[in-house]
């Protein structure tokens, strides 16, 4: 058996059919419903109730702050509280992994008395802390670099020699040509990646370096969805989950292989969270023949439902060009063009300009994308009637295959 193939535990290997049966009377608890109910409570019962989807949250918490009316414990009770882009109030669920992330780094061959560099932001959101714990419960040490700058990520490889990682895998493209810009071995051998889709021309730059890469799927809401256990089989459905694909116009489950919008339904009895519809396309599967985990796959990330696309790992959406648009009035048309130079995402801010645009507009514009995204970015000033009328605010030009 390979590494990745050991399972985390029994359940990796329960027959789906009794591991949804499980999940679906979590479902009917935390709805409190009544015995009858419960009773006759299935997937068609599940597929009535309405969706709630990720893009409602910001308005339902500010209406009822901070939470909303979903989370069923006092704020100050949890160990830790996010603030997401949206923004979205997150609880950290208490557990030793309350995000259920260590199957995924198990899966991935992290392993006690290793040593992970752990690049995901620590700052309000939960990545960092997320990937923190799970590896913790491993027993393995962190290193909580989070953001740090690529010198101290150099003196990080140095003296602790870290063999396991985990982040972007741009973030880790841009640490191993530090290393080798600056004649130093790279001790890292596996890394579990997650924030953007990886494009097959890095997957093979990491598997020439010998790096073991494995992508996560996940959600601040949810923490880890679906994670590699194998290159090329998918993404396991992580065990306390129950997933769907929906036809995002219509709302009906699609046929196992086809797109749709992945709704999620997690029945943790402090934050339920009942048909959430994340806003991203995914598609289903099965296992394939002869793996030890029985649980249904993802085939990984395929867009997002609405115009909202991932940059560096952050969300990136049309209101963001109509706020630039709002604080400089003598712009006409923007848009975002999203592309890739040198294995690492480039954002574009297209603008029509008068002729006699002032010559700091470019700087301007260049501080308010940086001030409304959150990401750093180049400003490329056009004509007027130069951009295309198709109403396209964000175009994603980037190529994986």
């Amino acid at each position: 058996m390979r590494h990745e193939d050991a399972l985390y535990d029994a359940r990796d290997g329960v027959p789906e059919a009794r591991r949804q049966a499980a999940l679906l009377a979590r479902i009917a608890a935390v709805l409190k419903l009544t015995e009858t109910e419960r009773a006759g409570f299935d997937m068609v019962a599940l597929r009535a109730l309405p969706l709630l989807r990720k893009s409602d949250l910001p308005a339902l918490q500010a209406a009822l702050p901070p939470f909303g009316d979903l989370v069923h414990q006092e704020p100050g009770r949890f160990a830790r509280l996010f603030l997401s882009p949206g923004p979205i109030c997150e609880p950290q669920l208490p557990a030793p992994d309350g995000s259920n992330a260590a199957r995924a780094l198990h899966a991935a061959g992290f392993r006690a008395g290793q040593i992970v560099l752990n690049t995901f932001n620590y700052h309000l959101t939960p990545g960092g802390f997320l990937m923190d714990e799970a590896a913790r419960a491993l027993g393995c040490a962190v290193i909580p670099a989070g953001g740090a700058g690529t010198e101290q990520m150099l003196q990080v490889l140095a003296r602790y020699r870290p063999e396991a990682y985990a982040g972007t895998a741009d973030h880790l493209n841009i640490i191993a040509r530090a290393a080798d810009a600056a004649g130093l071995p790279f001790p890292i051998t596996r890394a579990v990646v997650s924030g953007a889709a990886v494009p097959a021309s890095l997957r093979a730059a990491f598997r020439d370096r010998g790096v073991a890469l494995f992508e996560l799927y996940g959600t601040a809401e949810l923490g880890i969805v679906g994670y590699e256990s194998a290159e090329g089989s998918g993404f396991v459905v992580n065990e306390d989950l129950l997933v769907e694909i929906v036809d995002p116009a219509t709302g009906l489950p699609c046929e196992d292989g086809t797109a749709g919008e992945l709704v999620v339904s997690r029945p943790d009895p402090l934050y339920p969270l009942i048909r959430f519809a994340t806003g991203d396309l995914s598609a289903l599967a099965p296992p394939p023949a002869g793996s030890p985990r029985t649980a249904p796959r993802l085939k990984g990330w395929l867009g997002r439902v609405d115009d909202t696309v991932k940059v560096k790992g952050m969300f990136v959406h049309p209101a963001q060009v109509r706020e630039i648009g709002q604080a400089h009035p003598e712009v006409g048309r923007l848009r975002f063009v999203v592309s890739r130079a040198d294995e690492r995402d480039v954002l574009t801010l297209e603008a029509e300009v008068d002729q006699d645009a002032g010559a700091d507009l470019a700087t301007r514009l260049a501080a308010t994308l940086r001030a409304v995204t959150r990401l750093g970015g180049t400003v490329r000033l056009m004509p007027q009637g130069t951009l295309p009328t198709d109403g396209k605010p964000i175009v994603d030009a980037r190529r994986y295959d």
